[in-house]
């Protein structure tokens, strides 16, 4: 849709707007974002798979900055030089969070920007390969609120793939134009490694697979656009090359290259491609299980709209060549998610992913730029009213992932403890009475924060212990997590075995200072034990309990 189209259509606006009004879709791309960005203005943080990780892990940056490359987000998992989130996040974030923000108000702002940039950078690349304005907004909508992106922020909460979804888009774009051309423009050859290069420290095994994927894309889907896809393909490797070596520092240190268990082997069965249910079951690789599979209705049910049309205009030979290699891929990539294809996993391809499924950011790069070719089709859907109702469809399809479930903790310092390897940490302590000094016979009241980073595997016991100068008890109590008050009042004592990986969990305990004890002086020692054998937890530095001092 030309310039002078758009103008004509929008001429109530004033003349400078008009005058401007190939802005104006992009423009719309970006406001559409606000629906997904809305949550993050919420209080507190948003429950999902890895609960307060990323906040934790950006502290552990901002206390660390003498050894900026030699970092890695390891907070709370073992290192995963494919698998885990990359520093690139982490390193925007702390500039952030340097120009004056909390550090969770840090993490929040570069979730909602890696929106904005999720759409304006599928914008650009739709424009790039249909030169339409309508089918480039209604790409980056269905990008946007593709489920498996929305979930991979509110569910899984996966900080670096959510800053990779942001650079998808990007990385393509910055390939098909280098590979079209006629002479080699180093700007361009440098665009498309600094793309793929900010890609691997986003997620190195995601980046890997995305430029074989683009690669491909190249080959079979721009061949008369693309004339030198090896150019693009040397600018690709040389970016992941880079990607690599800007995080050598952090990878040489370490003891092992990948984590024992990284690989989830949660194959998804076919049917929970087209699974209407909303679910938030962590993966297991169970097909009774109620996780976030879905390709969702938007996306395909637009993109099949888009073959009937296509097929029926025998004009469109480039859209139909591209819809039939986004159809296809699509395909084999969903059959790479499947049971059936185990044994590629390996022989290798675990090495890269934690889940089989992430390949779904692949099909949500695909299926949109099909789908839209049928605005190309039927030029009615390029008019306001229909175009309006289009981009209504994905947003409606994914609502149910925008209404995440909050904890209002800001995290300002790092974690008291992590317990047994990272089974369990506790995220605060917080005093509420008394307001002062612990004197004989008060009775001191602790709130706990606690988050499961993996599924505990043994019961345990809190016990607290009020201690003096001398290391004389003068009051304990040993409780189960939540045996006081849990989360409501009155709530019962549930078992760690039945907590859920990355959520955050508050109780509160009492323990009653001894009247026979000195007038003050105290301190608290606080730790959990394995309900049945007695044995004591340490903490990652080796410690089996964390000291509490008195509000001074």
């Amino acid at each position: 849709m030309n310039s002078e189209r758009v103008a004509r259509r929008w001429r109530f606006l004033p003349n400078g707007i008009r005058a401007n009004a190939n802005t104006l879709y992009p423009a719309l791309g970006l406001v559409l974002t606000l629906f997904a960005i809305a949550p993050l203005a919420y209080p507190g943080f948003f429950q999902s798979y890895t609960g307060y990780s990323a906040v934790y892990n950006l502290i552990d940056l901002h206390n660390r900055l003498a050894t900026f490359f030699a970092w890695a987000p390891t907070w709370g998992r073992a290192y995963d030089f494919f698998r885990i989130d990359g520093a690139l996040g982490y390193w925007l974030a702390e500039l952030v969070h340097l120009v004056g923000f909390s550090f969770l108000d840090s993490i929040k702002i570069i979730y909602a920007l890696s929106f904005v940039a999720s759409a304006f950078g599928m914008f650009k690349l739709t424009h790039r390969v249909l030169q339409n304005d309508a089918a480039a907004l209604l790409a980056a909508a269905l990008y946007v609120y593709f489920p498996a992106h929305i979930a991979a922020v509110y569910l899984r909460g996966n900080f670096g793939e959510a800053v990779a979804w942001a650079l998808f888009p990007f990385a393509l774009w910055s390939a098909i134009h280098f590979s079209a051309r006629e002479k080699i423009v180093w700007r361009d050859a440098a665009y498309c490694a600094a793309a793929f290069a900010a890609l691997v420290l986003a997620q190195t095994g995601l980046a890997i697979l995305y430029a074989l994927f683009t690669l491909l894309w190249l080959l079979f889907s721009e061949w008369r656009r693309a004339k030198f896809p090896t150019r693009a393909a040397l600018a690709m490797l040389g970016g992941l090359g880079l990607g690599i070596v800007l995080q050598l520092p952090a990878l040489l240190p370490q003891t092992r290259f990948g984590a024992a268990n990284g690989f989830m082997p949660a194959f998804v069965y076919p049917f929970q491609f087209l699974s209407a249910s909303w679910g938030t079951d962590l993966p297991r690789s169970d097909f009774m299980e109620n996780a976030p599979y879905q390709i969702g209705f938007a996306a395909l049910g637009l993109a099949i709209l888009a073959v009937a049309l296509v097929l029926e205009r025998r004009n469109e030979n480039l859209a139909r060549r591209r819809v039939a290699f986004a159809l296809v891929a699509s395909t084999v990539l969903a059959i790479l998610m499947t049971p059936s294809a185990a044994p590629l996993w390996d022989w290798g391809l675990n090495l890269f992913l934690q889940y089989p499924f992430q390949l779904l950011a692949f099909i949500g790069i695909l299926l949109p730029l099909a789908a839209v070719t049928l605005v190309l089709a039927d030029a009615r859907f390029q008019e306001i009213p229909l175009l309006t109702a289009l981009l209504i469809v994905p947003l409606l399809a994914v609502y149910p992932y925008l209404a995440p479930e909050f904890t209002n903790l800001a995290p300002m310092k790092p974690a008291l403890a992590r317990f047994n390897n990272d089974e369990l940490a506790l995220l605060d302590a917080k005093i509420l009475r008394p307001p002062g000094v612990w004197r004989h016979g008060a009775t001191v009241q602790l709130q706990l924060t606690w988050q499961a980073l993996k599924q505990p595997n043994r019961d345990y016991t809190v016990f607290l212990h009020i201690l003096d100068e001398n290391g004389q008890p003068w009051g304990a109590t040993d409780e189960k997590p939540q045996g006081g008050q849990g989360d409501q009042e009155g709530s019962p004592a549930q078992s760690t075995l039945q907590w859920i990986p990355g959520r955050v969990y508050s109780d509160t305990h009492a323990v009653q200072i001894d009247l026979n004890g000195p007038p003050d002086g105290y301190h608290m020692e606080l730790g959990i034990y394995q309900s049945t054998t007695g044995e004591r937890a340490l903490t990652e530095l080796g410690m089996d309990m964390v000291r509490i001092e008195e509000l001074k």
